[in-house]
């Protein structure tokens, strides 16, 4: 149903003179510019509103105290060697001595 009524105005577009429809879309454009245009600035306007208003907060309220010490950062303690051989080896000869005298 909308697709004839827009055959029809296109028609009836190109039967008007260029000139006119060239002035007429040329308006159209610069009015939609200057609407994007007033909308930006509006909310230009909004966004710095909001920013004073969270500043004047900030400004108007106590300072945070600070409690206890600041956290520094420490480094990890070397990891501590094993003597993993050693105590074996103890081990072994004291199992051989053990199955040497008791058995």
């Amino acid at each position: 149903t909308a697709l004839p009524i827009f055959e029809e105005l296109f028609e009836q577009l190109d039967m008007m003179p260029v000139e006119k429809v060239e002035a007429a879309e040329k308006a159209k454009e610069k009015e939609r510019r200057l609407y994007a245009l007033e909308k930006k600035k509006e909310e230009e306007r909004l966004l710095s509103e909001e920013r004073a208003r969270r500043a004047l907060e900030r400004a108007r309220a106590e300072p945070k105290k600070q409690t206890g010490k600041k956290l520094v950062f420490r480094s990890e303690p070397p990891q501590a060697k094993k003597k993993q051989k050693e105590t074996s080896d103890a081990l072994d000869k004291e199992q051989e001595e053990l199955q040497y005298y008791f058995s």
